[in-house]
């Protein structure tokens, strides 16, 4: 007999495997119950219908009963094989429509819910067909099949769900109070459904549900989060143009400018389809925070304090601007250690919610300046902490990050006063003692980081020093016995062999130089600022330059000897040439990339906080 697999519990599995030794027989789970419905299991599954009918001229309950452990009826069976739809509708001709929402497996999933598990849409438009009422049952987790549908994203069915849903909301009035029935656009449930469809991405749909139910903008559940937490929650995947490049934010911030593009250019339909959904966030912001404001004091603050506290930790300007000019009291919200808006900011290091502080926040920033938290920190105690891992992951190498943790200091530090540098804490200690004991660690990686990294260059510059320097006495064809000059001194070829090689020469000194004095530097805190990655950054200018420099002197020597008289030899010699400094660049380039704009670059801190806040 053949074996018919479903999706049996975890903890079932579990037992099968656990309570069996080697030597035990392992029974059939269905033999002794549900052994003689196997074939009937099989048949609706291969979809033959002719066997079914079988079963059911023998047992007029076969189509309705229980047919395994799990609690799978027939239609559950069926509805798991979307080309099994004519099935569907033959077992729902011989199933009375009363007994749909009976027929239900051991997670008290009827057929409309598996069919909004498994995205069947057209199984689940002949059982709404057959039964509307099928449309506001709740399984054991209390929830509409619609629910599960946004649950799961699967567009196609949700959307029909939906529909059917607003279609036949009048039905839960002719349903008896205490059944196994709800209303899935009120309450929790109302709540849950709008939550999970901004969640699922379905932002246009969560807008047209909040338009035609208000309410549920200000209502928050005992198991989910409020519509404006799930928005701030998600705000990151619906990019604004400051997440793209400097083409892109062109195309992005002109609308007209990008219709037109459409059409020449499909690869930057992305761009349209991100300003879009980001209209509606926006939409959807805005109309959340109006209905928020209509209610009473206290209840405004649960609306939003959740939302508040994930947009901080989330990095969102837009969406924290919008809460605290909407709200100003939200920026004395405290999160689960007792830190305020702006303790809150440093301490997770949001760049984004930092500048929006410094640069936009019009009021009470003195008082956050001023203020200090359970443990008698102030701003810049916040600032000596160590970043979370999270953060820190985001920066190439611990030099580097040990460079944007001096940064996020010596930045906090400006809009400080004078005296808050020196202020100790409940601890005795003051920022930079602060600074210092929590990144030990992290200097102490970044100097080692530094050493690996300087000296496998200073190796690489000795080289080539040895390799130009050889070449410099050694003249390509030779010197002339009577004058001792080189015999090709005049040839274009033999004056750019020279000039190559002494750049060479010079470049990989100077980068050896720089690199040995990074090797010889005492790495204090303050080094890693700008001392250390400048010489970085300069020792492997000059690397390059010298490589580039090395090759174009041995090209210029192969020319010399072979080339003279087969001008062809130079198109080779210029691929050749051209692979190890294309090398080089590949391997070497992102590291300098970065370093330059970690140190030379416009950073992630807007410019114009140099002065003190004072007000």
């Amino acid at each position: 007999m053949g074996v018919i697999f479903i999706n049996l519990p975890i903890s079932y599995l579990m037992d099968l495997s656990t309570n069996s030794s080697s030597n035990a027989i392992i029974e059939d789970p269905w033999a002794a119950e549900f052994g003689e419905y196997l074939p009937l299991c099989r048949a609706i599954q291969t979809g033959d219908w002719e066997t079914a009918q079988e079963f059911y001229s023998k047992d007029k309950d076969a189509f309705t009963r229980v047919l395994c452990i799990v609690g799978y009826r027939a239609l559950h069976y069926a509805i798991g094989n979307p080309e099994n739809i004519l099935l569907v509708e033959n077992l729902l001709e011989k199933i009375s429509p009363e007994l749909l929402p009976e027929l239900v497996n051991k997670d008290v999933l009827n057929p409309l819910h598996y069919a909004a598990i498994l995205d069947n849409r057209p199984a689940a438009e002949v059982l709404v067909e057959k039964n509307p009422y099928l449309l506001f049952t709740v399984d054991k987790r209390q929830y509409t099949p619609v629910l599960i549908a946004v649950i799961n994203s699967h567009i196609n069915t949700f959307c029909y769900l939906l529909e059917k849903s607003k279609q036949h909301v009048a039905l839960i009035s002719q349903i008896n109070e205490g059944s196994n029935y709800s209303n899935p656009f009120e309450g929790e449930q109302g709540v849950l459904l709008v939550g999970q469809t901004i969640l699922a991405g379905f932002l246009d749909v969560a807008y047209g549900l909040l338009k035609e139910y208000p309410e549920l903008a200000t209502k928050k559940s005992d198991k989910f989060q409020s519509p404006l937490w799930c928005l701030a929650k998600m705000w990151n995947i619906y990019p604004s143009a400051e997440r793209y490049n400097f083409y892109q934010r062109c195309v992005y911030s002109r609308m007209l400018l990008l219709h037109l593009l459409l059409y020449m250019m499909p690869h930057i339909k992305h761009l349209h389809e991100d300003k879009v959904k980001h209209n509606l966030a926006r939409k959807l912001l805005n109309f959340t925070c109006e209905e928020i404001v209509k209610l009473k004091s206290g209840d405004q603050f649960k609306n939003y304090a959740d939302a508040f506290h994930v947009a901080v930790l989330d990095n969102i300007p837009e969406v924290v601007d919008k809460i605290a000019t909407t709200f100003p009291q939200a920026v004395w919200v405290y999160g689960a250690k007792g830190h305020h808006f702006a303790q809150l900011t440093i301490v997770n290091r949001s760049e984004n919610i930092y500048n929006f502080f410094v640069h936009k926040m019009t009021y009470d920033k003195h008082i956050h300046t001023v203020s200090t938290d359970n443990e008698g920190n102030n701003l810049l105690h916040l600032a000596g902490k160590l970043a979370p891992a999270h953060k820190l992951n985001k920066v190439t190498g611990a030099a580097l990050r040990m460079q944007r943790e001096l940064q996020w200091y010596k930045e906090v530090e400006k809009i400080m006063r004078p005296k808050a540098k020196e202020a100790v804490n409940n601890e005795g200690e003051t920022p930079m003692m602060v600074f210092r004991k929590e990144h030990k660690d992290l200097r102490q990686e970044g100097e080692e980081w530094m050493k690996k990294t300087a000296d496998s260059y200073t190796i690489t510059a000795a080289l080539i020093i040895t390799i130009v320097f050889a070449a410099a006495i050694t003249v390509p064809g030779g010197n002339n016995g009577d004058t001792g000059k080189p015999i090709y001194k005049t040839s274009p070829s033999f004056i750019i062999f020279a000039i190559s090689d002494a750049i060479s020469l010079f470049t990989s000194t100077t980068s050896l130089l720089l690199f040995l004095s990074i090797l010889t530097a005492r790495f204090a805190e303050d080094d890693f600022l700008y001392k250390l990655p400048k010489r970085l950054v300069l020792g492997l200018v000059m690397l390059f330059m010298s490589v580039t420099a090395m090759m174009i002197a041995f090209s210029a020597t192969l020319y010399i000897m072979f080339g003279l008289d087969n001008s062809w030899v130079l198109i080779p010699i210029a691929l050749l040439t051209c692979l190890p400094i294309a090398s080089f660049v590949t391997l070497q380039l992102p590291l300098l990339v970065d370093l330059i704009d970690s140190t030379y670059g416009p950073g992630i801190f807007l410019k114009g906080s140099e002065h003190r806040i004072t007000s």
